[in-house]
């Protein structure tokens, strides 16, 4: 799978092998500006200009969290290597 964000304020997941729109995530109310995968594939990050860092699940496009903290745009996002903790800035 694939991963994209864009300016139209989605998340997208994509079929790696048939370039295939898989999920269209929804929740962002600003365009998305970085997007990450976890280490073990089953969770997707991203961050945007409406100052908000999503937690979703891979495979069915449900938000698991939004995290409220920045005041401005959030310009890149990642998680740790264990899967257990993220940087945003």
């Amino acid at each position: 799978r694939i991963v994209t964000g864009s300016w139209d304020k989605t998340v997208k997941v994509w079929a790696a092998d048939s370039g295939q729109e898989v999920l269209t995530l929804k929740g962002h109310t600003g365009g998305v500006t970085s997007v990450c995968f976890s280490p073990d594939g089953t969770r997707l990050l991203s961050v945007s200009d409406d100052a908000r860092a999503r937690v979703w699940d891979a495979w069915t496009g449900a938000e698991v969290l939004a995290l409220k903290g920045h005041t401005d745009t959030v310009t890149s996002v990642c998680f740790s290597p264990d899967g257990t903790r993220i940087v945003s800035g």
